[in-house]
Order: C-alpha cells, then sequence, then structure tokens
C-alpha cells in the first residue's frame, strides 16, 4: 500500500481552481461570441444601406466626428463613425474600407491594429496621437502616418488622405524617418521609389 509522505490537498481548494479556470473560459468564450454578434448587431441596428464605406474614424469625440465628417465629405469620401474598437472590426467585416483614422489619445488600440495587420492589411492606418512616443509607436504598429491631438491641422489630414489614397504610397516617409510633414509627397510628387533612394 502507498504511504503519502504529506497531507493530501484539500478537495475544496482543489474545486475553488477548477472554478476559477471554468469562469476565465466562460468569460472568453462570451466575449469571442460577442465579438462574433457584432457585424450582425450592426446589420440590425444601422443596415448596410446606412453605412457609407470608404474611410472610418474610430473615435468616441464628436467635435472630432464633425470636423473630419466634414472633411472627408468635402474630399468625396464616405465616412462611417464607430466608437469603439469592436465595432469598427465588425465594419470592416461588412464593408470595404480603404483607411481607418484610429483616435490613440486615450489608448493604442493594439486589437484593431492587429486585426487589420493580420485580415485586411490594404487598409491604410492615420493614428491620432497625443505625442512623439505614441506616434512612433503608431509608425512600428503599421499605421501609414498621424496626427498630432485631436486639433491637428485639417491639411494635414487632407494630405495624408491625398498621399495615401490617391498617390497610393505605402507609407508616409517623412513621418517615418522622424521629419514632420511638408507636403512634399503631393506638391514635388514623389514615388516610393524616389523616397526610399533619399
Amino acid at each position: 500500500m502507498r504511504k503519502f509522505l504529506g497531507p493530501l490537498p484539500d478537495l475544496d481548494d482543489r474545486l475553488d481552481r477548477v472554478d476559477d479556470r471554468m469562469r476565465k473560459a466562460r468569460r472568453r468564450l462570451d466575449r469571442q461570441v460577442d465579438e462574433a454578434l457584432i457585424p450582425l448587431d450592426l446589420q440590425e441596428d444601422f443596415s448596410i444601406s446606412e453605412l457609407e464605406g470608404d474611410v472610418m474614424l474610430v473615435s468616441r469625440d464628436d467635435d472630432l466626428h464633425s470636423k473630419v465628417r466634414d472633411l472627408l465629405h468635402s474630399e468625396g469620401y464616405g465616412c462611417d463613425l464607430p466608437e469603439r474598437t469592436l465595432e469598427a472590426i465588425g465594419m470592416l467585416k461588412l464593408l470595404k474600407y480603404r483607411m481607418v483614422i484610429a483616435d490613440c489619445t486615450n489608448g493604442g488600440r493594439p486589437r484593431l491594429f492587429k486585426y487589420i495587420k493580420r485580415y485586411q492589411p490594404h487598409v491604410k492606418v492615420i493614428t491620432i496621437v497625443p505625442d512623439d512616443k505614441r506616434a512612433r509607436k503608431a509608425m512600428r504598429r503599421g499605421s501609414y502616418s498621424f496626427l498630432m491631438g485631436r486639433d491637428f491641422d485639417p491639411e494635414q489630414l487632407r494630405t495624408c488622405l491625398m498621399s495615401s489614397l490617391r498617390l497610393r504610397h505605402e507609407v508616409c516617409w517623412l513621418l517615418a524617418h522622424g521629419e514632420r510633414c511638408n507636403r512634399s509627397c503631393i506638391d514635388d510628387f514623389e514615388s516610393d521609389a524616389d523616397f526610399r533612394e533619399m
């Protein structure tokens, strides 16, 4: 007969650990189900015909909504305004977007970057950031360019739209290499090959 050298673990402790793991697994599964249902919820709430496509701004700031929407419409682009990252991902699953403008002044939105990089790498991302540190981080994550703060110069956004969507540059070479926007990408049209030679 086998002899136990120490006391057996208390059965209640073992059951508590199992319950804890089950609760975590249920929460994770509930989150995954909620995420999978977001496109259906969006269809229910808005219907596909109400969504414009083209460009989306992910932000909760109403002033920013007006500023960006008006500029995009003046340039001939449609604009949708999800407030949360999960809604944005749901919209990306429903419609074709060419660009996402992500308000990252209060957080980095890593799930949005990860989703776009993995499933829709053709979508350009412009990030609104509060400081240089976040700007560098956004560029490393795959952002096309960045705008500094919510009170950014609308002309810089107009430049980014033209450079990325009309001229189809891969990335804003000036911002990616620590320079400030000087509109050279559109004023003295430079191709990506020209920038690489610099």
